[in-house]
């Protein structure tokens, strides 16, 4: 298209030009106001509105706006060879950037999915390109079948979309759903359990894939396999759908020793599984209407962030000098947080490292002691590598080393994620990440999958991560005696949000990088979970364990299988098929029978964790 015949005037052109640099150098309150006086000129500027929806402002009226004037969408940017994106809500979890024309009509359908106006979904979708030619336009059909609970068109819009990278997860929690739904619980089975295999700690779909696999599990007849799901699942949002009840009615009827306990769970008379209920509601998919994740509505405030339970928090009134006194404040402290360092399974490498930096730093105190310079401790790290390797406990562990050391006034940890630090529209991450890290003084702040904050997805320049980025980086250097900052992630993210943000690599110079774990470490994690909960593998079992470690390490599977977290479910899933075995013996059962895990029970669990892959799948799968 020429654009150059549709010349808007010459005032309008300039202000958007300077939204544009102000955008791109972080200046957002001047980007809005050059925006606006963009459109106020020429209201008909499609990529004016784009910048405002890149801020964040008045979303839905900008989309509107853009659609409405799509023939204009793109002219500045051709006119003047510059880049503009923002992203939008593709049904309700996936964030696509909005760029193209194509994206634009996309982001317009999911406007209406999303204000669940059916008549006008169906006519946005009549004006996209076929199913079977863009995966997106499916996945906005598969999206509009659930929401007038078409079960068997869910199904088949979703069975195409299941390997793909960016719609997978999600077309694997409503594909399962549906066949939930039609009472097709051995293939809903392996759609969830391939789903939340895939599915990353921090994504917020791993609630909602719990559920629904409990639920196949329940319809195959597998309470004991549901019953840790729907456990995981009260722990997070003891009111969610009705997780209680199912929980008390499973631990009721296959007479687990805390039915007791479970049966207070259960909800008097709401928190029950919606769809059940009459047709007059809508069946929340994700358990609650405050779910529904809006286009332009900002999502319910995070609740306040609480000290993990546990081991007490210790805090001292204010951070010591580093200079006085000479050597450890708290030896005894000192030395059980670097034994239960040691105790750790693996990890020689950083353990390595953080036993050298602790040392340092003792080596700094004696020496400012008397009277000979140091240099100033260094404060913040980056933790790179996959997940379940260990990166938080560590994070912990160096919390009480800097507090025995007396250079933090605590030893607390406080976690967070781009949603912690990241607000709703302009103005708020700032207000945000600030209570967020004023929460963490004293302590220790460990940013996990910090690379979101640096998400080219969110379309390239996102204006709220790079606010966080900032306000985080200011607060570490000001804050540099009373904090320590911990950012974490997988090696690949973390290169790009380091090589994206110089910055960070100038405050964030110490990198710990730790290792995926190796077979014989699998198979000690597996030995000591089992050991901390009173029970044993029996010899077939623990060589079958053995066998387990190798294959998944050698075929590649370990990191997305979430190490660590791989031998905790495998041994909690042992665990409950054990359970089950036990609850039809017909005698008396041991102390040796109610602690041993024998060759069955982990079979069945490893079946269960690994449903849907096999030699044919490829590792990203």
């Amino acid at each position: 298209m020429d654009f150059g015949t549709q010349s808007p005037p010459a005032p309008a052109d300039l202000a958007w030009l300077r939204g544009v640099d102000a955008y791109t150098m972080g200046a957002y309150p001047q980007a809005e106001e050059e925006f606006r006086r963009a459109v106020r000129i020429d209201p008909g500027m499609a990529d004016g509105w784009l910048g405002l929806h890149a801020l964040r402002v008045d979303t839905t009226t900008a989309l509107l706006r853009m659609f409405r004037h799509r023939d204009r969408f793109g002219e500045q940017r051709a006119r003047h060879h510059r880049t503009l994106n923002s992203w939008y809500w593709l049904g309700w979890w996936v964030q696509p950037v909005l760029e193209s024309p194509r994206d634009l009509l996309l982001a317009h359908a999911s406007h209406w999915l999303d204000g669940r106006h059916v008549p006008e979904l169906d006519r946005a979708l009549a004006s996209l390109p076929p199913v079977d030619a863009d995966p997106q336009v499916r996945f906005l059909h598969a999206c509009r079948a659930y929401l007038v609970k078409d079960w068997e068109q869910l199904v088949r819009h979703t069975d195409p979309l299941l390997g793909d990278p960016l719609l997978g997860i999600e077309a694997g929690l409503f594909g399962g759903m549906a066949r939930v739904r039609l009472e097709m619980y051995g293939q809903a089975e392996p759609l969830l359990s391939a789903a939340l295999m895939r599915c990353r700690s921090e994504q917020p779909q791993r609630k909602e894939l719990r559920y629904w696999l409990a639920r196949a599990h329940e319809g195959t007849g597998r309470s004991a396999a549901a019953l840790p799901l729907y456990r995981a699942v009260h722990r997070v949002d003891p009111a969610f759908m009705d997780t209680a009840a199912r929980l008390a009615a499973i631990a009721e009827g296959d007479g687990y020793e805390d039915a007791g306990d479970l049966a207070a769970f259960a909800p008097a008379g709401g928190g029950q599984d919606a769809p059940d209920a009459p047709d007059g509601g809508l069946d929340p998919l994700f358990g609650t209407p405050e779910r529904d994740l809006k286009l332009s509505d900002p999502e319910p405030p995070a609740a306040p962030l609480a000290p993990v339970a546990g081991r007490p928090v210790r805090q001292r009134t204010a951070a010591a000098d580093p200079s006085l006194p000479a050597g450890p404040t708290d030896p005894d402290l000192l030395a059980e947080a670097l034994a239960e360092l040691e105790r750790m399974v693996g990890l020689e490498p950083v353990k390595r490292q953080v036993k050298a930096l602790s040392a340092q730093l003792n080596m700094a105190r004696l020496r400012a002691g008397q009277g000979l310079p140091v240099q100033p401790p260094k404060r913040h790290f980056v933790f790179s590598g996959p997940s379940g390797t260990g990166k938080t406990t560590v994070a912990r562990i160096l919390g009480r080393v800097f507090y025995a050391l007396g250079l933090l006034g605590g030893d607390h940890l406080v976690e967070a994620q781009r949603a912690d630090l990241v607000g709703e529209y302009l103005g708020q991450t700032a207000v945000k990440a600030n209570e967020l890290i004023d929460s963490a003084l004293g302590g220790v702040l460990f940013v996990d999958e910090a690379y979101a904050l640096s998400n080219s997805g969110y379309g390239k320049g996102d204006a709220y991560g790079d606010e966080a980025l900032q306000v985080l980086l200011k607060r570490a250097e000001d804050n540099r005696d009373h904090l320590v900052v911990i950012l974490a992630g997988y090696p690949e993210g973390m290169d790009r949000l380091l090589a994206a943000n110089p910055g960070l690599s100038s405050r964030f110079t110490t990198r710990v990088d730790f290792p995926s774990y190796r077979p014989q470490e699998l198979t000690s994690i597996g030995e000591v979970l089992a050991a901390e909960n009173g029970d044993g593998w029996d010899a077939e079992a623990l060589e079958e364990l053995r066998s387990i470690a190798g294959h998944v390490v050698e075929q590649g599977w370990i990191d997305e299988l979430g190490n660590g977290r791989f031998l905790r479910t495998l041994y909690e899933k042992s665990c409950a098929y054990r359970d089950l075995r036990l609850s039809t013996y017909p005698g008396t059962l041991t102390r040796d029978d109610l602690a041993t895990l024998r060759l069955p029970d982990l079979m069945q669990a490893y079946g269960e964790v690994l449903s849907g892959r096999g030699p044919q799948d490829p590792p990203g799968l």
